[in-house]
């Protein structure tokens, strides 16, 4: 692993820490935040080094950077509109320092990839060409039954809820999704 994995930009610390990102460079110039410079001149502030300077200055640490390892998010839907609304949803507020997305139109590449990577999360829709969400969810729960499925439909109709009964479903939810909805859902869903 190297310090990219796993380190922040003075542009990513002025929205973690909520001011301006000339403000972290001075700290990093004075020494107050550890940085390392890369060859191109640029600072970057580890992980642990970030903690130790909100622990030193008395702040409180945000959720996500108590979180060990990122939890792994496939989804696979076949509207392209739809994993792009998906893509800035992870790639908002502090989503990307908690989640790596993987997004999938074609269910059999995604089934390929579930089960070679067996992800924590699942955002799967129920009707696409090639193969449907029901044989997916089948499958998903035989190549990675750990892994936790969130249907996102807008065909939540009284038969396709009752066939989704079949399966270890954690939540169906309703296209147009509502992102507030949905990042609830997904935190509970690893509670």
């Amino acid at each position: 692993m190297s310090i990219f994995d796993e380190s922040y930009s003075p542009i990513d610390l002025s929205r973690i820490l909520g001011v301006h990102r000339v403000t972290v460079t001075n700290w990093i110039k004075k020494g107050a935040i550890k940085a390392i410079r890369t060859p191109g001149g640029r600072y970057r502030v580890s992980r642990d080094d970030l903690m130790a300077f909100l622990g030193a200055h008395g702040m409180p640490i945000p959720a996500f950077l108590r979180v060990k390892e990122k939890k792994s998010v496939v989804a696979v839907d076949d509207e392209e509109m739809i994993l792009n609304l998906l893509e800035k949803f992870f790639s908002t507020n502090d989503m990307p320092y908690i989640y790596k997305l993987e997004t999938f139109t074609n269910p059999i590449d995604a089934s390929l990839f579930i089960g070679d990577q067996k992800p924590d999360l699942i955002l799967l829709d129920l009707l696409m060409p090639e193969l449907n969400g029901f044989n997916m969810a089948e499958k998903i729960q035989q190549a990675s039954p750990h892994s936790q499925i969130i249907i996102l439909t807008g065909h939540a109709t009284d038969e396709n809820m009752a066939r989704l009964k079949n399966f270890n479903i954690y939540a169906v939810l309703s296209k147009p999704v509502d992102l507030k909805i949905l990042k609830k859902t997904i935190e509970n869903a690893f509670i």
